[in-house]
């Protein structure tokens, strides 16, 4: 992927993917996403992603990650442009309904003298810093990042299902924050058990995401069953071991709900204006139908939606109170144009 389609990448290609790809998320019940945007080898591919997601209606974080135009330099900087959106798309710290942030390759990707220099780079501009940390063949960067004095609570961790108890405690002492993807990290050999039940233990505040949807999910109700299946089995195989049964666990449906919406938004500080349904906040909603026999007449709402719900399931979604999912299916002109954008970009780079 990274190798051979991403360099092939247009302008086009890098919007009509970003769009279908927030259009996916909407119809999946997420309102809100942070950008991982990093096949961004120009500036008008930046231009592009950010145009994809305005367009879209989502909210959320454009994360301008790296590491930019090709080059011969084996640790290249963050691109440069970033400074040049930052000042003309986010010089009021919005640009609709989305912020800014920095997608850094981090100490496990790039040298340590050039890490030093992006993280600067990120903080000079005020953005949010988030970075890949925790996969099997990528360690200690925590510890890399507390020897170059770089930790801080603007740094949004993702994965860290890998992280060792002193890095865990490092982030928490750090008051960093924690994106778990529980389908990637244990599909695509990046370790074993997401770090769900570690971060918790030490009050990381952490939420869920959905990282590569071409070999996990769309959504995350997905997210959240795996998840606490997985803590489960990580909490319970000691005593398993030993032939003992479990009588309690730690973690409730209850808990998943939440680290899928408020968790989500205090992650990125958006919890002030997302994240529940409470006066005053943006009307960001997704309306589950639980009239479907696979969900209907088992009881406690919050536990068959988080054990049986899909994106089937979502019939309307709304974004600050305006209607992007209606009867079960995403209205607005822009869907078909936005899948046949998708189509033609997909026939020219798979041709």
């Amino acid at each position: 992927m990274l190798a051979g389609i991403a360099p092939k990448y247009t302008a086009d290609d890098v919007y009509a993917g970003t769009l279908w790809g927030a259009l996916q998320a909407l119809d999946a019940g997420i309102t809100t996403i942070a950008d991982w945007a990093h096949n961004l080898q120009s500036a008008a591919h930046a231009d592009a992603d950010l145009r994809g997601l305005q367009e879209s209606g989502i909210r959320g974080y454009f994360l301008y990650g790296g590491p930019g135009p090709a080059t011969d330099d084996p640790h290249p900087p963050h691109p440069a442009d970033a400074r040049r959106m930052r000042c003309e798309q986010f010089a009021s710290g919005t640009s609709g309904r989305l912020k800014m942030g920095m997608a850094l390759l981090g100490p496990s990707f790039t040298s340590q003298e050039r890490n030093a220099e992006d993280f600067a780079f990120a903080r000079n501009l005020g953005l949010p810093i988030s970075v890949h940390v925790g996969m099997a063949g990528s360690p200690g960067a925590v510890t890399a990042l507390e020897r170059g004095g770089l930790l801080g609570a603007d740094i949004n961790y993702v994965h860290g299902n890998m992280l060792t108890d002193e890095e865990l405690d490092l982030i928490a002492a750090s008051h960093g924050t924690l994106s778990i993807t529980p389908s990637s990290d244990m599909l695509m050999q990046f370790g074993t058990f997401p770090g769900t039940g570690p971060a918790l233990k030490r009050g990381i505040l952490a939420g869920f995401g959905v990282d590569t949807i071409c070999s996990a999910g769309t959504d995350l109700f997905s997210e959240m069953r795996l998840a606490l299946a997985a803590e489960r089995s990580r909490a319970n195989a000691p005593a398993l071991a030993r032939g003992e049964q479990v009588p309690t666990v730690d973690l409730h449906q209850r808990d998943m709900l939440r680290l899928a919406t408020i968790d989500g938004a205090r992650v990125w500080k958006l919890d002030d204006q997302i994240g529940s349904i409470t006066p005053g906040k943006q009307a960001d909603l997704a309306v589950i139908d639980l009239r479907s026999p696979h969900l209907d007449g088992i009881g406690d709402p919050v536990a068959v939606m988080v054990l049986g719900a899909g994106p089937a399931d979502v019939e309307t979604v709304t974004v600050g109170g305006d209607i992007v999912k209606r009867d079960g299916t995403l209205v607005g002109p822009h869907v078909e144009i936005a899948r046949k954008l998708m189509h033609a970009s997909r026939d020219r780079l798979h041709g």
